[in-house]
């Protein structure tokens, strides 16, 4: 048996191992990596779950425990909605009307302005949460200002009327 040989029977060995030591402790740290990026994935998913349908419906109905509260809380809501770019000239409450487990709001609205508030408004009201449901609509050309009537609806829980 050479030097050489010897050499390599007694350092090969050795190196070996410590090449698959390292390679194994390389995959484990790669693995170990992926499960804290899987873990943290997965509590963001459960801190951020969507609430209860209960919850979610109600967020789409009209607060108020009375009829008049929830009739109060849709005009306040028509009227944040609507803001300073169209002019209100009318907003009236009108019938309630109890439908199962839920009860009818209805509002009536006048409303004056250019074509662009007009629809601006509009889109307001349709994309309102709670939610609001254009139920007639009449517009009226007086030159370049428009005159707009709109009858709303909306829905509250079953409340004391």
């Amino acid at each position: 048996m050479t030097l050489r040989s010897a050499l390599c029977l007694v350092v090969f060995p050795p190196l070996l191992a410590v090449f698959l030591a390292l390679m194994a402790w390389t995959t484990a740290a790669q693995q170990y990596a992926r499960a804290d990026g899987a873990a943290a994935r997965l509590q963001a998913a459960l801190d951020s779950r969507p609430d209860e349908p209960a919850v979610q419906a109600a967020r789409l109905l009209v607060p108020g425990s009375t009829a008049g509260l929830a009739l109060s809380a849709l005009q306040a809501q028509v009227l944040n909605l609507l803001g300073k770019t169209i002019q209100v000239q009318q907003i009236d409450a009108r019938a309630v009307e109890t439908e199962g487990p839920l009860t009818r709001l209805s509002v009536k609205l006048r409303l004056a302005g250019d074509e662009a508030s007009v629809m601006k408004a509009l889109i307001a009201i349709e994309w309102a949460e709670p939610l609001i449901f254009v139920d007639a609509l009449l517009i009226t050309a007086s030159g370049p200002s428009l005159s707009v009537e709109i009858e709303l609806l909306a829905y509250a829980g079953k409340i004391a009327t």
